[in-house]
């Protein structure tokens, strides 16, 4: 058996440059006398390989490879899924969950949406974060069927004090056709997790818009929703944020014939920042992937939406592979999915699924938080790489719900950074594409 440990070279995964195609050789073993044929498995994830390039693309910085049988020919060491990637930025050790009590800060209750009793209709669940038990649901009225929720159906988002909950609902036209009409709703939940009713707000329901994502503001004051309007001609790419004590709406909008819509929003900065990705409405599928994230001051004048910051620029992750980010509360950091499909062209996928922390100010990688490899026939790889998202961070930045390959919550800032925990939220055979604590 051979065995090769990935920090030696983990440098050579640093040569990756922002929207190049950085490399370097590494030889394979020499053909060992044993005839048995090739076979490499990274301790860490235990996943099995028939060729050190698959195992090295699909390893993280610090992994062991173990191959044994014959394996020959050259391996190279690629671009890894976020740039800049050295020897100090190991990805956190894996750590098994540890039962018990939930970690201190953790969020006691997550709301997401399925589909009621029967297949009828939606309904919002409350569950507990420490164990995934469901301590209430209610009806989610006018909803579009829950496996249309990535182009449209129910959005959550919650205000920081993980009591007031707002349920974003799109109806009025099918899935095919241009725009969809939202409306809002707002419930609070006990302190022991038991919803109330759902009221809807005030602020006119948006008309003809295709919603991305909604995000309301930490004191639960503003909500800001990113859409594409299709009224106009040319469709084009608008933030609207939501007074909703006064109903009031402000609007910034992309310039005409733009290509890019701005992905799911997060609040910084109390409530005066909010970050968005930027999605090329043109393409589908990976290639409408985000092609960076940006910041927008809503207490600075205008209304164009593009005259914000741009915290990481296209290149900084390497291309197609981001998937969905949300910026942490503090506006420091911003927690990135990323995707990598390592055999586009077989009929069983193998897919790499990457969790990483980036500095908000240079998009540089502060560390990566968590790889996960699974494989998929031609149908589900599309769903799971729909459905991949950073979901909902707490308060504090230091937990984020997410969606990999599996539901639930990540430790992103807080004591064991890297650790998951799976947690129920649909049935089998379903992924979350929005979620809230």
């Amino acid at each position: 058996m051979r065995i090769f440990r990935l920090a030696t070279v983990s440098a050579a995964f640093g040569l990756a440059v922002l929207g190049g195609t950085g490399w370097a050789s590494l030889a394979a073993p020499a053909a060992q006398a044993s005839t048995a044929p090739c076979m490499v498995v990274d301790d860490e994830t235990q996943a099995s390989y028939t060729s050190l390039q698959a195992a090295e693309v699909a390893a993280s910085p610090g992994d062991t490879l173990s191959a044994t049988g014959t394996c020959t020919g050259t391996t190279e060491i690629t671009q890894n899924l976020v740039a800049g990637l050295t020897a100090a930025h190991k990805p956190a050790a894996h750590k098994p969950a540890v039962s018990g009590s939930a970690p201190a800060g953790l969020p006691r209750f997550y709301v997401t949406t399925s589909s009621s009793p029967g297949g009828r209709g939606i309904q919002a669940v409350v569950r507990a974060s420490a164990s995934g038990r469901v301590t209430g649901t209610v009806p989610v009225p006018s909803a579009l069927p829950v496996e249309w929720a990535g182009s449209g159906g129910t959005f959550v988002t919650a205000a920081a004090d993980d009591r007031s909950f707002i349920i974003g609902v799109q109806g009025g036209q099918a899935p095919t056709k241009n725009g969809l009409d939202l409306r809002l709703f707002r419930f609070a939940i006990s302190a022991a997790g038991k919803p109330g009713h759902l009221t809807e707000l005030a602020p006119a329901p948006m008309s003809n818009e295709t919603t991305e994502g909604i995000a309301l503001s930490p004191d639960g004051k503003l909500l800001a929703v990113s859409l594409q309007n299709d009224s106009s001609p040319d469709p084009v790419g608008v933030i609207q944020v939501l007074n909703l004590a006064t109903g009031a709406i402000r609007t910034w909008t992309a310039p005409a014939r733009s290509v890019y819509i701005p992905g799911p929003p997060s609040w910084a900065d109390g409530s005066r920042v909010i970050a968005f990705s930027w999605l090329n409405a043109d393409q589908s599928g990976l290639m409408s992937a985000p092609r960076g994230i940006r910041l927008l001051d809503i207490t600075a004048p205008g209304g164009n939406l593009v005259a914000g910051t741009v915290i990481v620029p296209r290149g900084v992750v390497a291309a197609g592979s981001l998937v969905s980010a949300l910026i942490t509360p503090d506006g420091r950091d911003v927690i990135v999915v990323t995707w990598r499909d390592l055999t586009p062209r077989a009929s069983t996928h193998t897919v790499v699924v990457q969790f990483a922390e980036l500095q908000a100010s240079t998009g540089r990688l502060v560390r990566l938080l968590r790889t996960e490899t699974a494989r998929y026939d031609q149908v589900n790889v599309v769903t799971v790489e729909d459905s991949l998202g950073v979901l909902s961070l707490e308060p504090q930045g230091r937990y984020a719900l997410v969606q990999g390959v599996k539901f639930g919550w990540l430790d992103v800032g807080g004591p064991d950074p890297g650790r998951f925990t799976p947690l129920p939220a649909v049935p089998a055979g379903q992924y979350v594409n929005f979620a809230a604590w």
